[in-house]
This record gives C-alpha cells, sequence and structure tokens, in this order.
C-alpha cells in the first residue's frame, strides 16, 4: 500500500508553519509497511485542493489530508471535498458533545461557529478527535476512485498525531501486506563523500528490498538501511546482513545503530565506567556542557563547566600560563592543552575537555583563519594520564561553527571512550 500526504494552509506555504506533520505521518506509516510516495501542500484555496486530491489518489491507495478543518471561514477542506464527491453532510452528537466539554473545561461558551465542526459526511467513517475540536474522517471508495482510501484530519499537531495514534493507524495496519524495516548507522568524524569511500560499492550487499539512504548533519552523517519485503522475519534478517556489512566497513566512525545522538552515546560510556567529565570553553560559548547535560541523568556523571571567553579569565579563573597565552596566542594547541589540564585538576574529573578557536566572522588572520578550533582532552588516573589535542578548520558562520567546534569536541571525547574493536 502507498500513501500520500495533502497539507493544507496558506501559512505553510509563506513559511510562518514549519510543516511536521508530514513527517510524522510518514514515520508513523512506515512503521506499519505503508510507505509515503509524495507530500504535496497547498493553500486555502478549493481548486488546488481539489486538484491535489485527484493527483493524489490516481497514483496511490491512500491519502492523508491534513489541515482546514476549523471553524472559520479560510477552513475550506470540507467544502472543497463535499463538492468534489458531492457529499452530504450529516451531524455527529459525539463530535458535538466532545467539542462542548472541551469549552466547558475552559470555563467559556461555545461559540455558535463551532457547531459546524461536528458536522461529518454522510456515511463516513468518524475519528473522535480526543485533543481538539474537529473530529476526523475516513471515505471509502470515494466516487471515482474505487479501492481507494481517503483521511482527513486537523492540522494542528497535537491533535493529529493523537488521532494517528488512536484512530488512524489501528485502522490500517491490518490492510498492509508489507513489513518495513529502518536502522539507523549513527556516525561521527567523518563526511559524507568520505564515508562513500569506506563503504564502497552499495550493490555488493544491497538487496533488491534494500535502500541506503545518506543524511548528513552537522552533529554527523546518519545512515538509513531500509529493506522492505511481505515476510517479516525476511525482512528482519536482510535488514540485519546489511547493518553488519557496513558497520564492519566504518567501525572507526560508528557510535550507534539506533536514533541516539553522540551526547547520550558519550553519557552512556561514562555512566557504564563510572567515569566523569569536565568541560573548559572559549570558542563554543559553554554548548559542549549544554549537549552533555542535555542528557537525562548527566548529573550522575558530569562535574563542572567553565566559560572563558577572554584571556584574563583564562589566566585568573582557570590557571593557564601567561607565557603560555603571550607566546602562542589564545588559539593554541598549547592553549587549549593547558585549559584541559587545569579543568581537569579543578574539576577533579577523570576526562577534561576544552575548546578555543575563531568563530568569526570577525578575527581570523592567514594563520589563524576564521573556523580554527583547537580542542584537547587531558584525563585522569583511571584513563592513564592520557592527552590528545587537535587543530581543525571549519566555516566562516559564526553560529554554524560553534556546532561543528562542539560537535568535534564531543567526537574527540567518543574517541576516547568507544571500546577497541576484538
Amino acid at each position: 500500500m502507498q500513501a500520500e500526504i495533502l497539507s493544507i494552509g496558506d501559512e505553510l506555504l509563506i513559511g510562518q508553519v514549519v510543516n511536521t506533520n508530514a513527517s510524522v505521518i510518514a514515520e508513523q506509516l512506515g512503521r506499519i509497511g505503508i510507505s509515503t510516495r509524495r507530500v504535496i501542500t497547498v493553500g486555502d484555496r478549493k481548486a488546488d485542493i481539489q486538484q491535489a486530491i485527484h493527483l493524489a489518489l490516481s497514483d496511490s491507495d491512500l491519502l492523508l489530508i491534513t489541515g482546514g478543518l476549523g471553524p472559520t471561514h479560510d477552513d475550506i477542506t470540507k467544502a472543497a471535498v463535499g463538492e468534489m464527491f458531492n457529499l452530504g453532510m450529516e451531524f455527529n452528537e459525539q463530535a458535538y458533545q466532545n467539542c462542548l466539554n472541551i469549552f466547558e473545561r475552559r470555563g467559556v461558551k461555545m461559540p455558535d461557529s463551532n457547531r459546524s465542526q461536528a458536522e461529518v459526511f454522510v456515511g463516513c467513517t468518524v475519528f473522535q478527535n480526543t485533543k481538539g475540536t474537529a473530529p476526523g474522517m475516513l471515505l471509502k471508495s470515494p466516487t471515482g476512485y474505487d479501492g481507494k482510501y481517503l483521511v482527513i484530519m486537523p492540522g494542528v499537531p497535537s491533535e493529529m498525531q493523537e488521532m494517528m495514534r488512536v484512530s488512524v493507524i489501528p485502522y490500517f495496519a491490518p490492510l498492509s501486506n508489507e513489513f518495513i524495516k529502518h536502522t539507523m548507522l549513527m556516525t561521527s568524524g567523518v563526511g559524507e563523500s568520505r564515508l562513500a569511500e569506506f563503504i564502497g560499492n552499495e550493490q555488493e550487499f544491497l538487496t533488491e528490498g534494500s535502500t541506503l539512504a545518506y543524511l548528513p548533519h552537522s552533529t554527523g552523517v546518519r545512515l538509513r538501511v531500509s529493506t522492505r519485503g511481505r515476510n517479516q522475519a525476511d525482512v528482519e534478517q536482510e535488514n540485519a546482513s546489511i547493518v553488519k556489512t557496513i558497520s564492519a566497513r566504518i567501525q572507526r566512525f560508528l557510535y550507534a545503530t539506533d536514533e541516539m545522538s553522540i551526547e547520550e552515546y558519550i553519557g552512556k560510556l561514562l555512566h557504564e565506567r563510572g567515569l566523569t567529565i569536565a568541560t573548559a570553553e572559549s570558542c563554543t560559548g559553554g554548548l559542549i556542557a549544554h549537549r552533555l547535560t542535555n542528557v537525562a541523568g548527566s548529573s550522575a556523571y558530569f562535574k563542572q563547566s567553565f566559560v572563558l571567553y577572554n584571556n584574563e579569565s583564562k589566566e585568573h579563573t582557570l590557571g593557564v600560563r601567561r607565557e603560555t597565552l603571550e607566546k602562542f596566542g589564545a588559539v593554541s594547541e598549547e592553549v587549549a592543552q593547558e585549559m584541559a589540564a587545569r579543568c581537569l585538576e579543578k574539576a577533579g574529573s577523570d576526562i577534561a575537555v576544552a575548546s578555543t578557536g575563531i568563530a568569526g566572522p570577525g578575527g581570523g588572520s592567514e594563520a589563524k583563519p576564521v573556523g580554527m578550533l583547537c580542542v584537547s582532552i587531558v584525563t585522569g588516573e583511571k584513563l592513564h594520564h592520557a592527552s590528545k589535542t587537535r587543530t581543525l578548520t571549519f566555516t566562516k558562520d559564526r553560529l554554524r561553527n560553534k556546532e561543528l567546534f562542539s560537535q568535534a569536541a564531543l567526537d574527540l571525547v567518543r574517541q576516547l571512550l568507544m571500546p577497541t574493536p576484538d
């Protein structure tokens, strides 16, 4: 079974609202073996809505529409669908009572205009809205599209998501005749093209029903292995075999085979090994610490953070020697290494990571360009007093550099903690 998603609303076309509904719907459909063929976005114009419906139902088995079910003049989805298929309306008492209850809980009188939200198409299957006032509707084999399904849902994300979970997915799961298995491989410290070189010729290991997708991001490249078929056991076995092959080829960059951030992975290893960490940050402005402490339970392993944005604070707060700053400059491997060493002493942690660099857009030179990062990691007795420092150069965009700087620092921690392959 193939599906299409139609998102309706002028606010989506002018960029006022980000269309998160489509990605949520596609992800949930994929879990029950229904692939999404296309996502269409149109404004609040009846002709555009009807044209998009025709296109989708001509090409796919299932169309899911979100948006345009409110009580105001620009909510025209029901009118467009009703006119297209010559459908009458009927009053749904349960939807009306649900609407009344919502306003009563708010302590306000329900406007007369909301009564129209309880009107549904004659003969449709009604999906009650447990989070809002507009019910969803399902049309089976609408006129001219025999064997097709049309689902209409509210555009409010929380309402749509709950309706998908409670009504839509349970309805369509038994109708799906395919299984889809997605596995995410999370990597760090390598670019997309270099990663492709390590993986090599995909045709050597991809089966007929499988695909490999590269999903680059500032925090690393994610790989998605997708396998589809009619037998669940075969699908899972094929997917696992492909993942095993790829994992062996990119082992030094791979840290997880599920959706996990690098900070979550680091936190997991620190917790398992009973280790603690602290940070000393200049160019990242506390972002490394921010990411580490985004993980629930991080107080078990995160000790302290120092944000040192000028030479005076590096010297007087942390103890970096003035002669080191004067001889090598604030952005240097020598200063980064001293920052990490002093941080380790002051925080009493097992690991300290330090960053100093030039985020931009100004402040660079020929010798030390914008985007330059010096990052250092120093460890205590539990990790054999190790030390490692690197210099990297990234972009000229300040905010992007801060993200990339923090990722590079965390990747250095990842490399330190990763179990050694057998």
